[in-house]
């Protein structure tokens, strides 16, 4: 957990840095603002949301560390057979799966005659699902208990080679992250701020700073600013 207080005061120290200010006139709420959006930042440089077909979440253990607060394990969804009479399988909606932010790994319960087994998934494109489905190589197999999974249109949609029903779908993922707030302000919907810390590790504060620092700079058209956070990040990175 970091402070959102330590957040406020080290993102205005950093400010008043090269702005050579007493004090940096940027009201809370638009800091608040500018420290959720890093913090949306960082978690996608540790794991990149167009990326999760290759290397992911488990691929290397300083990820796993980093991000580890935020994963949400073996989370059941629901089943609705489709209508694809090419693709057999069955939509799971996303939003069974609180705070959906990224895909990490999925599992199926499947059941062919009297026999009920766990199968393991492997999340593809959609644009290679009609090549690898008709694959016997590759295809959904009860028997090597295996099967494909595509993500789309707010579902995760796992197949059958239609000789086994799918009864289960578990997913484990990354959620949102709570949204950083501190007591002392109305929100744009009219409801008080709260306090909330950031649920990322401590080590991430400076990366925060940072990236907070850089978003209101480049929001305010400071190029000097800017170009101090963006020199920071990559020294923290080294």
């Amino acid at each position: 957990m970091i402070s959102v207080q330590e957040l406020i005061y080290e993102f205005k120290l950093n400010m008043n840095k090269v702005n050579r200010q007493d004090n940096v006139d940027i009201p809370v709420e638009d800091i608040i603002v500018y420290l959720n959006k890093a913090q949306l930042s960082w978690i996608k440089t540790k794991i990149n949301q167009n990326n999760v077909y290759k290397a992911g979440f488990d691929s290397i253990r300083k990820r796993i560390d980093d991000l580890q607060v935020l994963k949400m394990a073996n989370v059941k969804l629901s089943t609705k057979k489709t209508n694809d009479l090419l693709h057999i399988g069955y939509e799971c909606p996303l939003t069974d799966a609180p705070n959906y932010m990224f895909y990490l790994s999925s599992y199926v319960t499947a059941k062919k005659n009297k026999c009920v087994q766990t199968l393991q998934t492997d999340l593809i494109r959609n644009g290679e699902l009609t090549t690898k489905y008709l694959n016997t190589s590759y295809g959904p197999s009860f028997e090597w208990r295996y099967t494909l999974v595509t993500l789309g249109n707010d579902n995760l949609e796992a197949y059958t080679d239609g000789t086994f029903e799918i009864d289960d779908v578990y997913l484990t993922y990354l959620r949102y992250p709570l949204q950083i707030d501190i007591k002392g302000y109305t929100k744009f919907d009219g409801t008080d701020s709260i306090d909330q810390d950031s649920e990322l590790p401590e080590y991430a504060k400076s990366d925060l700073v940072d990236l907070a620092s850089k978003f209101a700079a480049m929001s305010n058209d400071n190029q000097a600013q800017a170009a101090y956070a963006e020199d920071r990040l990559n020294k923290n990175t080294e």
